[in-house]
């Protein structure tokens, strides 16, 4: 008996001795420095909230979310406990009760892992399948737990655990899982989808609710029937919940081209990557922020259900119209439609660049020509070896003058153009043209071939599934008509919505930022512009007749005379008002207006002062009838101007960004300045609503706009305002000859402005959104000019125009401007005005 008392003592202490020696060794070898333990690697996701606090989406590597102790589900923390470690908050890291229990019973009534040391394998340890690294990884475990548990508190440790963990489908951490299997922030997870979570935590494969239901039930028992022994649960609810069955019907993957507002998104990583870029908004440490994984959270002007309401009007419009559209062009081709034999081939180059951007002949350029081009790259590091490199050399070898006229055309540069040359010498070149021959000879069979494929469909849900060839479905997609619009708030400059197209899955650009002639829509610059320097009544008459602008005039510098038509091609020969010019959009009033000017430059300077730069407006007089090309962003803001009383607004939609641990990154800052004299100012919205007066009862707010059509009817366009909401909106084909063919189809009041009708009457039935259809444009007090021209018809001494010589000019023709007094009422005061 001794003798076995003397034995058990021995091996105790040689346990004991054989741990610290293990523990010893384990601190001599390669571990966690205090750095990596007090700044273990997350990469958080950054998350985007709309205006009215509803998350817009993420951007990720790992779609992780930094959630606190404080904010997580108390169902959660109380399952992971009862189910993972009983006694979390007795030990320092290691559990020697379970330890003890786990080599006795050999693992058969549960194991010995704490959550600290799950947690140290989530970070450090990678779980090995041989024995003895195992528990050579075990006694690691252990080390860094206990650095864990000096560093951090109890609730901490939970906190970083549950945000560390992956639940699989690009779900790693409870906030986003909750996300991916029911669709519900965590927070208001009950207690059953609690227990579904942290039974994956054993294994999410096995208990994964979407692909094992039953398995998940059954571990999700068998927490809740822990949560049972450990108080957190009555046996009567644990009961009755544990019939319910799982329910996965909610699972949805986190993926960024799906959820509200997409094109937005996609532009916001470009706009954050650039900002981010700036020193000042650089971490304490001096790198840059990295949107994927550094947990930043952006605040955006984007309101939820405005969103949801424009992108639900896009869908309604532009399915009708896409369906005029294909009746049209049944059983004609737009390839090859009234076009010459130069613009059939522009048209047939635009295609084979559409097949070589498809994911389905870059993985048949990869099988054909990754050897060859890799052998020239690693002997002609600098050829590059795009497929416009290629292109080129092919053309050189049949035309010998066609790299020096790319040279002289500064298309490529001398180093370019020598380096073609030697690959052009080299017998690695005759290797790449004869895989580019076969390339091409396969795709053309390939893309010839019928497949099942998805594509774009208004009718089901926006995917169906069909059998075409790939060429085909490239055609079917070029001829959808595209959609771009944005609404602001003219007070602030802030963005309320933002759509860039009619499905992000399919069609990626965003034409809210694409530059496309604007037509019409730029006439009311020119009218502000006149109006505002020379004092031009809005009832100045203007004869309806052919003008020009002569060659080698000193104010405009013309080479050759410019006679423009109107949009049919006719003139009237009649006297028309500014008013009505604006409203029939009449081309040679605008003409008119120019000439007036006598040069673009004071246009081109308003526009500045409006937000669109002088770069972008040529020094032409043929910006008088649109021949600009801008954005609907710079457009949308621009109209912002007369919206808000004549002051420009600078457009926002990041209002602030905070980093993962609250810190302010960045915040918007209001640019303003005033534009246009508010009397001037108060012009032109009268005149943007007389030019939509046809539609002004179709909606509740009171509202204007101006519509513009392009050359062929390439573009459609409107721009609407009104006092709390500015929208504006392009239409059109990403190719110019995707279009309709008759005024009547593609002038922009068909193609755009039903889509802001539509989108502002929904506004006006949402309760939920805060929008005021009673409010009002500004009046301004005092002299306001006159709007009734019948009040210029005769002259009276009595109008107050400000000077002589306006006075005089106030005649039949109505050149010059009346003034009417206007009294804004106050509570006490009634509503009067003194002609």
């Amino acid at each position: 008996m001794k003798s076995l008392s003397r034995w058990i003592w021995i091996g105790a202490i040689l346990g004991i001795f054989c741990f610290a020696l293990m523990m010893v060794l384990i601190s001599l070898t390669k571990m966690p420095d205090t750095e990596e333990l007090e700044n273990p690697n997350y990469e958080f996701a950054t998350l985007i909230y709309s205006a009215d606090m509803q998350e817009l989406g993420r951007f990720f590597k790992f779609n992780r979310e930094n959630v606190s102790y404080e904010s997580l589900n108390p169902y959660i923390t109380k399952a992971l406990i009862a189910t993972e470690d009983e006694r979390f908050f007795k030990h320092s890291g290691i559990d020697v009760r379970g330890t003890a229990r786990a080599l006795v019973y050999m693992g058969k009534k549960g194991g010995a892992s704490t959550i600290t040391q799950q947690l140290a394998k989530l970070f450090f340890t990678d779980r090995s399948s041989n024995i003895v690294k195992r528990i050579y990884q075990k006694f690691k475990e252990w080390a860094i737990a206990i650095e864990f548990e000096k560093r951090y508190t109890k609730e901490e440790i939970i906190a970083m655990y549950l945000n560390k963990f992956d639940f699989l489908y690009n779900s790693y951490g409870v906030s986003p899982a909750a996300q991916t299997y029911f669709q519900k922030n965590q927070r208001e997870l009950r207690v059953e989808e609690a227990a579904v979570l942290v039974g994956m935590l054993k294994n999410p494969s096995l208990y994964n609710p979407k692909k094992f239901p039953e398995n998940a039930q059954k571990r999700r028992n068998i927490v809740m029937y822990q949560m049972v022994k450990n108080g957190y649960l009555k046996k009567t609810d644990f009961d009755s919940l544990s019939q319910i069955p799982v329910d996965a019907s909610k699972f949805q993957r986190t993926i960024h081209s799906d959820g509200v507002a997409t094109y937005f998104r996609a532009t916001l990583t470009s706009y954050l990557k650039k900002l981010l870029e700036d020193p000042k908004y650089k971490k304490p440490d001096g790198t840059k922020y990295n949107i994927y994984e550094d947990g930043l959270t952006i605040y955006t002007t984007i309101d939820m259900q405005m969103q949801q309401h424009a992108e639900a009007a896009v869908t309604a419009h532009m399915k009708e119209l896409q369906a005029r559209y294909f009746a049209f062009w049944k059983g004609k081709d737009p390839w090859t439609y009234k076009a010459d034999e130069t613009q059939r081939k522009i048209r047939r180059d635009g295609l084979k660049r559409l097949i070589r951007e498809s994911e389905r002949f870059a993985s048949m350029k990869t099988k054909y020509m990754n050897e060859p081009i890799q052998a020239v790259l690693s002997k002609y590091p600098t050829s590059r070896m795009w497929d416009a490199d290629i292109l080129r050399m092919k053309k050189a070898e049949g035309d010998k003058n066609y790299l020096n006229r790319l040279l002289k055309d500064e298309y490529i540069s001398k180093n370019q153009k020598q380096t073609y040359e030697k690959v052009l010498a080299d017998p690695l070149w005759k290797d790449v043209k004869m895989q580019w021959g076969r390339l091409d000879q396969n795709a053309d069979k390939e893309f010839s071939k019928d497949v099942s494929m998805k594509i774009f469909d208004y009718e089901t849900g926006r995917e169906k599934t069909v059998t075409m060839t790939p060429l085909d479905s490239i055609r079917y997609h070029r001829m959808h008509m595209q959609l771009g619009s944005v609404s602001m708030d003219p007070r602030n400059g802030e963005v309320k919505t933002w759509v860039g197209g009619i499905g992000n899955k399919y069609f990626q650009y965003d034409h809210v930022l694409a530059d496309r002639q604007v037509g019409s829509t730029f006439k009311p610059f020119i009218y502000a512009t006149a109006i505002s320097q020379q004092a031009l009544s809005p009832c100045t008459k203007v004869d309806d007749i052919q003008y020009t602008i002569p060659a080698r005039d000193p104010n405009f510098g013309l080479m050759e005379s410019w006679s423009p038509s109107n949009a049919r091609g006719t003139f009237s020969g009649a006297k028309m008002t500014l008013l009505d010019g604006l409203k029939t959009s009449t081309n040679s009033v605008s003409v008119w207006l120019m000439m007036q000017l006598g040069s673009p430059e004071l246009v081109r300077d308003m526009v500045q002062q409006m937000g669109i730069s002088k770069r972008k407006v040529p020094s032409a007089p043929s910006i008088c009838l649109g021949s600009a090309n801008l954005n609907v962003l710079e457009m949308t803001s621009a109209y912002c101007t007369f919206a808000n009383n004549g002051i420009f607004q600078k457009p926002t939609f990041v209002k602030k960004i905070v980093d993962k641990n609250g810190k302010i990154v960045y915040q918007s800052t209001p640019e303003k300045r005033r534009v246009i004299q508010e009397r001037y100012n108060h012009v032109m919205v009268e005149m943007l609503k007389y030019a939509a007066s046809s539609r002004q009862s179709w909606l509740e707010t009171e509202f204007g706009g101006k519509t513009g059509t392009t050359n062929d009817y390439v573009d459609g366009w409107f721009m609407g305002i009104t006092p709390e909401l500015v929208t504006g909106t392009w239409v059109g084909g990403e190719d110019q000859w995707i279009k309709f063919e008759t005024l009547n189809d593609g002038q922009g009041g068909v193609m755009a402005r039903p889509y802001f009708l539509d989108f502002m009457k929904r506004i006006e039935s949402d309760p939920k959104i805060d929008y005021d259809e009673t409010a009002q444009f500004y009046q301004p007090a005092g002299d306001v000019i006159e709007m009734d021209c019948s009040k210029y018809s005769v002259y009276k001494e009595d109008y107050d125009t400000g000077s002589s010589d306006v006075d005089s000019a106030a005649t039949e023709n109505g050149d010059g401007l009346i003034f009417k007094k206007v009294i804004i009422p106050t509570q006490e005061d009634e509503f009067e005005e003194d002609f």
